[in-house]
């Protein structure tokens, strides 16, 4: 058995567990960072498991490149059964300040904020026949994206 009353191993110690929570709350993020957006579109959809899944990004040139460091990219998908858009902004590195809005032409945006991480949580709205607009930022840098993706 290890003496743990010397001080050094002590802080050895100490330092090895801090290490290990560390990497297991980083190791969390990296997950939901480095899974692919249109699998935790699908994953968030309130019909999960009774609507197609979402697999490719809108026409538009989605996802965009938000530029800056880190910057990040912001993904925009439409599932056509329910007519649901899904919309979320993933960090290209390090935890940072997220957001990223959704909005119909008459409608009220929805929106979430993660004051510091690598990404947001899917946000879908319901748009069947309606055109949406997307608002997005990661760290200073924000872009606001012209209305488009129609529901058709």
């Amino acid at each position: 058995m290890t003496d743990m009353k010397s001080p050094r191993r002590w802080g050895v110690w100490t330092a090895a567990c801090v290490l290990g929570v560390t990497g297991l709350l980083l190791s969390g993020a990296t997950a939901a960072q480095g899974q692919d957006p249109a699998e935790r579109c699908t994953a968030a959809h309130p019909h999960a498991g009774e609507v197609p899944r979402y697999t490719t990004n809108v026409a538009g040139g989605w996802p965009h490149p938000i530029p800056g460091d880190p910057g990040g990219q912001v993904s925009l998908f439409y599932e056509s059964e329910r007519g649901y858009n899904c919309v979320l902004v993933v960090s290209n590195g390090g935890a940072t300040y997220l957001d990223v809005g959704i909005r119909t032409e008459n409608g009220e945006p929805e929106t979430t904020v993660v004051p510091s991480g690598t990404s947001t949580e899917p946000l879908l709205i319901p748009a069947q026949g309606e055109c949406v607009q997307v608002t997005a930022a990661v760290g200073e840098r924000s872009e606001t994206f012209p209305f488009g993706n129609c529901g058709v």
